[in-house]
């Protein structure tokens, strides 16, 4: 049977006083998702080990700035429900400058710890405006694009990440030059946001966990994506640098890594259009689990490259699976008119960051942790237990008829 792409000038039908915003809201996200994934989770257990503070210390220091993300979480629906956008990227574009800075300029002092802490609380304020202003601005009939689009340039920031540190992570001067930028460029865009109502008709501790429980399939999904990312981004250039004492290596890889997700966003969508996001998400299980044992064997070559391509599909694949089942609702508190990220959805996608975040907490520590105890192996065995116990898990829930 032939394939039949989606139609390319039907996203040229989304009306202007729409399209403007998404594109705003899009470059804000874009230039801050560059320095708050793909720089700071690669410079910060780096830069930290560099300075003599050891591998097991770095990848402490992320998993806080990843729990700072989530528990930042609880609150920032309340935050947003009574700011502008512009205040909430403000805020997040000074914690990332003020990481960065600290991080080159005096990795060894008593200020990362607090300065981490605030990147994170920056980082989930900055993801929760701009993924809902974007699923709640997207006309329903072009979510899946609208969302693929996004997630593309999110893999792309991702991406760029480790290509700067590879040329200017030594320069203390240039990278915080470059945050600065980032920090700038959203908050120009911010000021002309729409506001963001977070209209989840849904509120208490009672209700957030009622949604936890009913939609733990799209938490584990999501915490696994997290989990092998981060993990990924954080133990490859340490990997490469105990192996070869040189961390570019490592580096090149962490980026063709996400760059695979980012490029294929299109074949997953496409996938997801046809079988589903349920389907998505077992494929890239399987993916997963196939290039596990692999990978511990391919070195830093051209095969180490290409599974680790293969690999950053699988992981960008999970994570986009979980969103679209998160904006579909699942029949649930459908919003009205055109915009498909009303009321219970908008709550769901808090969900789906927030297990992400969980699954970035675990994953550096664990991946560290295990490089120091069996070296090359700590990767393949960490996506071999998550995902053999994952698909055990949504098996599982798919007998029961709780996930379509």
């Amino acid at each position: 049977m032939p394939l039949h792409m989606p139609s390319l000038p039907k996203a040229a039908t989304i009306p202007t006083h729409i399209a403007v915003p998404l594109a705003l809201i899009n470059l804000a996200s874009f230039v801050s998702q560059i320095i708050q994934i793909g720089v700071i989770d690669i410079l910060l257990p780096l830069a930290l080990t560099n300075a003599g503070l050891g591998e097991r210390h770095g990848g402490m220091m992320l998993s806080l700035y990843w729990i700072a993300d989530l528990i930042g979480g609880f609150f920032v629906a309340a935050i947003l429900r009574k700011t502008h956008p512009v205040i909430p990227l403000v805020v997040s574009g000074l914690s990332f400058f003020t990481l960065i800075v600290v991080v080159m300029y005096a990795p060894q002092s008593a200020l990362v710890l607090p300065a981490t802490l605030f990147a994170g609380v920056g980082l989930i304020l900055r993801w929760v405006v701009c993924d809902g202003l974007i699923v709640q601005l997207a006309p329903r009939d072009k979510l899946g694009r609208v969302v693929g689009f996004h997630e593309t340039l999110m893999g792309l920031g991702i991406v760029l990440g480790p290509i700067l540190i590879g040329w200017f992570g030594s320069d203390a001067l240039a990278m915080s030059g470059i945050a600065l930028a980032a920090a700038i460029i959203p908050l120009f865009c911010a000021v002309a946001m729409p506001r963001l109502e977070m209209t989840s008709t849904q509120k208490g501790a009672g209700a957030a966990l009622r949604r936890w429980i009913d939609h733990w399939d799209l938490v584990l999904i999501a915490f696994v994506a997290g989990f092998v990312e981060i993990c990924f981004l954080s133990v490859l250039p340490l990997q490469s640098q105990r192996d070869t004492g040189l961390a570019e290596a490592g580096l090149w890889l962490a980026a063709v890594f996400v760059f695979g997700g980012t490029i294929c966003q299109p074949l997953v969508g496409y996938v997801s259009d046809k079988s589903g996001p349920v389907k998505l998400a077992w494929l890239c299980f399987g993916l997963l689990l196939v290039g596990a044992v692999p990978m511990a064997l391919a070195g830093y070559g051209i095969m180490a490259a290409i599974i680790l391509f293969a690999l950053g599909v699988a992981v960008a694949g999970l994570y986009t699976a979980a969103v679209l089942i998160a904006a579909s609702g699942r029949g649930k508190g459908q919003g009205a008119g055109g915009g498909a990220g009303q009321g219970y959805q908008v709550g769901v996608l808090v969900i789906v960051s927030q297990s992400y975040t969980l699954g970035a907490i675990v994953g550096p520590s664990a991946g560290t942790s295990l490089l120091v105890t069996i070296g090359n192996w700590a990767l393949p065995l960490l996506v071999l237990s998550v995902g053999f116990v994952s698909l055990g898990l949504l098996w599982v829930r798919q007998l029961s008829g709780g996930t379509r």
